[in-house]
C-alpha cells in the first residue's frame, strides 16, 4: 500500500477545499485530495473565467471546468446542469453570492437532532473561515481566508437606489447585513467573496496558499470511480489518473464530490437502496435508502430584465449588488438582480470557439430552453427564488459503470405549493418594477404584464416555461439513526460503514434559506474541527 493516507478527499469544492486546506495545517497529518477536473498550481494558471467575479463563463456548456450533468428539470425539460470541475469545485465558477444560512436554519437541523449543527455551534466555524471588511462585530471574522465584502454603491447607483427605493416604498426595512444572525429579511447588499477584483473560492483561499506543504497532495484530472470497503470499514478509492487506474488507500476517506455525484459514488461502491443496486448489478454493502432521495434546490425563475440605464461592464466587480428577501406562502422568498447582461456573463463569444463540446453538451436539452436562453443574452437576469422547495427529486443510476452520468430528475413544480409560492413571487417582483422609483430608470421585467400575473394559471406557465435550478442539496442528508431516511449521523460519518464521510451539500439535512455557497465552506471548518479533537 504504497498510496496510503490518513485522510482522502474526493473533490476539491467548497467543503472538500476548506476541509483540506484545514487538515494539512497539521504536519502530521497527510491528506489526499482526489479532483475529478483540472488543478493548478498557481493563481496565474487560472483561466479568466475562474477568476474575474462578473464572469460565470466557465458554466457555459462544453466549458472544461464545467461538468454539465445532462439534468432533467422538470418533465419536458432537460437541460445541462452546470456544476464546477476543477480545483475549488463551483465556488470557482458562481455569482460569488455568499450568504449564510440563517440561524432559524441551523436551530432546525439541531432540532432534527444534529446538535452538532446548532447556530452557536456552527457561528464559531463560519467566522474562522471568513475576513469581513465591512462589519467588525463578534459575529463576523476578520482575519479567514475568504475575504466577504459588499459592492459600494458606485457599481450601480442608478438602479441600486431605485430598488432599494421600491423595497422601501412597499414596505421593506433595510437589512443592512445579510450574515448578521440578527437579520430577518428586508433588502441589503449582497455580501460577496472578492478581493482584488478576483473571485476567492476555495481554491484561492484555501488550496492554492497550502499548495507547498509536504504532507498534502492534490491530483488533478483524477474522477474517483469507486470507494473500497472491507468489511464494514472504507479502506480506500479507486479513481482514474491520467488514464490509468490507481487505487490510494486511506484510514479515513471524505466524499467532497457534490449533492449530484457524492450519492452516485456511494451507489456505485454498493451503498444505497439495495433494489437500486441490484437492479444495476451491484453487490450490496450497506442498504441505505435515503442515498440519492430527497434532492432538494432552489428552484429559480430567470425573468429577463432591462432599464434605461446601461449596464456598465467590469470584469473586476460582482455582477451582484443588492437583494430583497421575505416570507410569503410559507416559504422564504428572494428576488435577485444582476446588473449584468447574460451575454458578458457568459463570455458568448467563447463559447462559440468550442462549438463541438457545446453541442456535445447540449445533447438532449430542451429546445425551447435553448431558444430562451440565447434570447435573454442581451438583458440582465432578474432572479425570483422560492428558498423553500416543497418539490423533491431523485439521484437514480443510469447502470452500474462508475463512469456513466447518473440519471438525474429534479421534479420542480410538482408540488403545488410550490406553484403558489411562486405566484406570491412573481406577483411581488412585478409590484416592485411598477414602482415610480424603478419606472423612473424605466426598469422592466421582460414578458411580465399586468394581464399576466392577474391569472394563476398564466403565472405557473410563465413560471414552469423560465424555471431553473442551481444548489441541489440534501442527497445524503444527515440525521438521527432513528431517520430511516438519513445517510450519515451529525459527525457526517457513513451509517454502518466505517472510515466513510460524506461532506458537502448532500449532507444538509434541509436546504438553508440562502444560496448554500458560504454554509458548504462553514462545513469543511466545522468537520475540520470535528477531526481535530
Amino acid at each position: 500500500m504504497e498510496d496510503k493516507y490518513d485522510t482522502i478527499i474526493v473533490g476539491s469544492g467548497s467543503t472538500g477545499g476548506a476541509l483540506a486546506g484545514r487538515l494539512s495545517e497539521d504536519p502530521g497529518r497527510s491528506v489526499l485530495v482526489l479532483e475529478g477536473g483540472p488543478v493548478y498550481s498557481s493563481r496565474s494558471d487560472m483561466p479568466f473565467e475562474l477568476l474575474s467575479p462578473s464572469s460565470i463563463g466557465a458554466a457555459a456548456p462544453g466549458h472544461p471546468n464545467n461538468w454539465a450533468y445532462p439534468a432533467e428539470l422538470r418533465p419536458g425539460m432537460r437541460y445541462p446542469y452546470p456544476r464546477g470541475k476543477g480545483l475549488g469545485g463551483s465556488s470557482s465558477l458562481n455569482g460569488c453570492y455568499f450568504i449564510r444560512g440563517t440561524k432559524d436554519d441551523f436551530d432546525s437541523w439541531a432540532k432534527d437532532g444534529n446538535e452538532a449543527w446548532a447556530f452557536e455551534r456552527v457561528l464559531p466555524s463560519f467566522k474562522r473561515g471568513e475576513a469581513d471588511a465591512d462589519f467588525r462585530t463578534d459575529a463576523h471574522g476578520h482575519d479567514g481566508p475568504i475575504p466577504v465584502m459588499r459592492e459600494p454603491l458606485d457599481r450601480a447607483p442608478e438602479f441600486t437606489s431605485a430598488f432599494h427605493s421600491a423595497c422601501h416604498a412597499l414596505g421593506f426595512e433595510e437589512d443592512p447585513d445579510k450574515n448578521d444572525p440578527r437579520a430577518r429579511g428586508g433588502v441589503g447588499p449582497v455580501p460577496v467573496n472578492i478581493a482584488g477584483g478576483q473571485r476567492i473560492g476555495t481554491a484561492l483561499g484555501y488550496l492554492l496558499p497550502a499548495v507547498g506543504r509536504p504532507n498534502l497532495e492534490i491530483l488533478g484530472n483524477a474522477p474517483a470511480l469507486k470507494i473500497v470497503t472491507k468489511g464494514r470499514r472504507a479502506v480506500g478509492v479507486v479513481a482514474v489518473v491520467e488514464g490509468t487506474t490507481r487505487t490510494f488507500y486511506g484510514d479515513e476517506i471524505v466524499i467532497s464530490a457534490g449533492a449530484l455525484r457524492s450519492p452516485h459514488l456511494l451507489m456505485v461502491s454498493g451503498i444505497g437502496p439495495a433494489a437500486e443496486l441490484r437492479k444495476h448489478g451491484i453487490d450490496v454493502v450497506q442498504d441505505l435508502p435515503g442515498v440519492g432521495m430527497n434532492l432538494t434546490d432552489h428552484p429559480m425563475v430567470s425573468a429577463a430584465w432591462d432599464s434605461d440605464v446601461p449596464f456598465a461592464k467590469f470584469a473586476d466587480r460582482a455582477v451582484l449588488t443588492s437583494v430583497l428577501h421575505w416570507q410569503d406562502e410559507g416559504s422564504e422568498l428572494e428576488i435577485l438582480p444582476f446588473v449584468a447582461k447574460n451575454g458578458d456573463m457568459l463570455s458568448a463569444t467563447d463559447v462559440l470557439e468550442r462549438p463541438r463540446q457545446a453541442l456535445s453538451a447540449l445533447k438532449g436539452t430542451s429546445i425551447k430552453a435553448v431558444t430562451r436562453q440565447a434570447r435573454s443574452l442581451k438583458h440582465a437576469m432578474l432572479g425570483i427564488v422560492v428558498l423553500e422547495e416543497a418539490s423533491r427529486g431523485q439521484v437514480s443510476l443510469a447502470s452500474g459503470n462508475p463512469s456513466d452520468m447518473p440519471v438525474l430528475r429534479w421534479n420542480l413544480l410538482s408540488s403545488g405549493v410550490d406553484r403558489v409560492r411562486f405566484r406570491a413571487a412573481v406577483r411581488m417582483a412585478h409590484e416592485l418594477f411598477q414602482s415610480p422609483d424603478l419606472r423612473r430608470i424605466g426598469a422592466s421585467i421582460v414578458g411580465l404584464n399586468a394581464k399576466l400575473v392577474s391569472d394563476d394559471t398564466a403565472i405557473d406557465n410563465w413560471v414552469s416555461e423560465k424555471i431553473s435550478a442551481g444548489h441541489p442539496s440534501c442527497t445524503c442528508r444527515m440525521g438521527p439513526d432513528s431517520d430511516p431516511t438519513a445517510v450519515v449521523d451529525q459527525y457526517l460519518r457513513v451509517y454502518g460503514i466505517d472510515g466513510l464521510r460524506v461532506a458537502d451539500t448532500s449532507a444538509f439535512p434541509s436546504i438553508t434559506t440562502r444560496g448554500p455557497n458560504a454554509t458548504a465552506m462553514m462545513m469543511g471548518e466545522h468537520l475540520a474541527q470535528m477531526m481535530t479533537v
